[in-house]
Parts: structure tokens; sequence; C-alpha cells
């Protein structure tokens, strides 16, 4: 082997400086993903800190201005983890949507509800960055007919006219 040949096997300078770049890359994006995931827990405490508070107080001789207090900080909460991308699924008088509503009641539509449209919000859904973590469970209009469907815990409730279970009536 003649010493003024190159190894095949050292790695070239492109090489080494490509897996350089692409390392402090990976560096950047770790110290990005750590900084955000502390942002949130940092949001998270607040609300931890501001529920202990609340719940240390107790609602004393006001309890609306206690209502009034935990709904400032579910507020608070709220709008922090949507500025941070998480949406809120499910209000009443939206269309339900298959793919971000779970039926789990039928009712008969009042006067003005369109079929499908939300009527009550059991629980609520999210979404975050276009991937729905948690379907909106809701209890959804049927505008042709009075019947009723299941509930949340598997009964049927009824309107006065029927107590029909209507069949497809889960979404999402």
């Amino acid at each position: 082997m003649n010493p003024m040949d190159p190894d095949p096997a050292a790695p070239t300078a492109a090489a080494a400086l490509a897996a350089y770049e692409g390392s402090k890359a990976l560096a950047a994006r770790d110290a990005a993903h750590r900084a955000h995931t502390e942002r949130l827990l940092l949001v998270c405490a607040d609300t931890l800190d501001a529920c202990g508070r609340l719940l240390a107080e107790g609602p004393g001789s006001d309890p609306a201005a206690y209502h009034h207090s935990i709904e400032l900080v579910a507020r608070q909460l709220e709008s922090a983890v949507a500025g941070e991308g998480l949406e809120v699924l499910g209000r009443v008088g939206e269309r339900a949507d298959p793919a971000t509503h779970h039926v789990v009641r039928v009712r008969a539509a009042p006067r003005g509800a369109g079929d499908d449209e939300v009527l009550e919000v059991v629980r609520r859904g999210y979404r975050y960055r276009g991937h729905v973590l948690r379907a909106a469970r809701v209890v959804v209009a049927a505008a042709t007919g009075p019947a009723e469907g299941p509930s949340a815990d598997g009964a049927t409730e009824t309107g006065g006219t029927s107590t029909r279970t209507q069949e497809g009536t889960t979404h999402g």
C-alpha cells in the first residue's frame, strides 16, 4: 500500500461536516422540544397552584365569587393550551362531525335545530396539530323523528314519544 494513497475507509471532510451539521440540527430540535415541554409544564404548575389555593380557601361565604375564580383558572389554562395549538372540539349549536364527535344520545330536534346539531356537550374533545386526541361526546338533534338514543351509560333516554334506540348514531 502506498502511503500517498488515501485510505478508502477514512471519512472524508465532507462526510464529517455533514454528520456534524446533522447532530447540531438534532440538538437544536431537542432543545426546542425541551423548552416547549417546560413552558407547558409551567402552565400546568401555575394552574395546579391556583386550584390548590381555591381548594384551601373553599367557597367561604360567597359561592358565586368562588365559582367565578374557578372559571378564571379554567380560562387561564384553556388560553395557555390553545396558544400551544390545542383545539377544543364540541360546541353547542355546531353540526356533529363523525371525525370529531362521538354521539352518546339523540334527542328530538327542538324548534329551529337541525339534524345532527349538537344540543349538549357531555365531554369536550381535543385536536392537536390536526390529530384528534379525543372526540367530543355529544347529544345531538334528530329532525326526522322523536326517538332517543342510548345515553352515555347505555340506558335509553326518552323524550316522551318513543323509546326506540337510533342505530348508527355513534360517530368518531
